[in-house]
């Protein structure tokens, strides 16, 4: 395959996720996927190295997506294109393996941005989508325990973002993003299943235009962290207004993730990547695991940009 070398492939796991070899080693191969995909547009190299991260269990996307308090799985995804403007939607959607997917088919086959529910679940199947269930034994005994102990008005003790303790080395892990820049074009995409034990119903950030995911003829931007912050402060698309004013990405993603944390003490971590091929990533928690392909090379080394003060 003969791919322009000027591209820029990054993905991320979420935010407080494990970088132990076993994660890393998913993300690189996510960012793989998405560099395979190149060749048929950033669109597709975005959707592509999502996929790979919906596939598996570690991450809280797709399979393995956390549960609801009625137990259930409901997921959020979204694809956008930066040279078109075009983005695509689905919101708690439920028993499909690759929401991403149907995000794009949202994107491409119908007049609408934005799917949600039993609408979005049924327009799946119509394209083809088997049902699945999606639910991990690991997430099933997390959620069994954390409703076991709120019987008994006690707090789970467990991760907003998976439900997951520490144990075993469980750790916790939240939406999965990747963002592409590719001969001077770009694109994003996002994928999660929410937070752990959240209300039936309950919508984030991932596919909310401008909160959790941009793209433009500048940049891309995913977000990931509390929902309802990013949302609020439409942070995604405050990232594409820095870089139209200069910032380099690496620090309009520092600045935001500052002013996420000034206007709502919330956590979080962005990827920025801009059509000339310059990215930058920034968080303000313990870990976010981001792995980069620059000019089709894994850059070894890249570490995001970590926030510190209090949140």
């Amino acid at each position: 395959m003969c791919v322009n070398k000027m591209n820029v492939i990054m993905v991320h796991g979420g935010v407080e996720t494990s970088c132990a070899p076993d994660y890393i080693k998913t993300l690189k191969d996510s960012a793989l996927a998405g560099y395979s995909a190149l060749g048929r547009g950033p669109l597709d190299a975005a959707e592509e190295a999502v996929r790979v991260l919906e596939d598996c269990p570690l991450f809280n996307a797709g399979y393995g997506s956390v549960l609801n308090r009625d137990g259930e799985v409901e997921m959020d995804a979204s694809v956008m294109e930066g040279s078109t403007g075009k983005f695509g939607a689905v919101a708690a959607i439920c028993r499909v393996d690759h929401p991403v997917s149907v995000a794009r088919r949202v994107l491409e086959d119908t007049p609408h941005v934005l799917l949600a529910g039993i609408g979005a679940t049924k327009f799946a199947r119509s394209k083809g989508f088997p049902k699945i269930n999606c639910i991990s034994p690991d997430m099933l005994e997390a959620w069994q325990k954390a409703t076991e102990a709120m019987s008994r008005g006690l707090l789970p003790k467990a991760s907003l973002f998976t439900g997951l303790t520490e144990e075993k080395g469980l750790v916790s892990c939240d939406t999965v993003g990747c963002v592409v820049s590719h001969a001077g074009h770009t694109a994003a995409a996002s994928s999660t299943g929410g937070s752990f034990l959240k209300l039936p119903g309950r919508i984030g950030d991932t596919p909310s235009l401008g909160g959790g995911i941009f793209a433009s003829g500048r940049c891309a931007v995913v977000c990931t962290g509390l929902g309802e912050a990013f949302m609020e402060t439409l942070t995604a698309a405050y990232v594409d207004s820095l870089l139209a004013l200069g910032l380099h990405p690496r620090e309009a993603a520092k600045k935001a993730i500052i002013r996420l944390n000034e206007k709502r003490g919330s956590p979080g971590g962005i990827l920025v990547a801009d059509s000339q091929n310059r990215y930058g990533a920034a968080h303000n928690t313990k870990s976010f695991p981001v792995v980069v392909i620059y000019q089709g090379r894994l850059v070894e080394d890249f570490s995001p940009s970590r926030i510190t003060g209090h949140i």
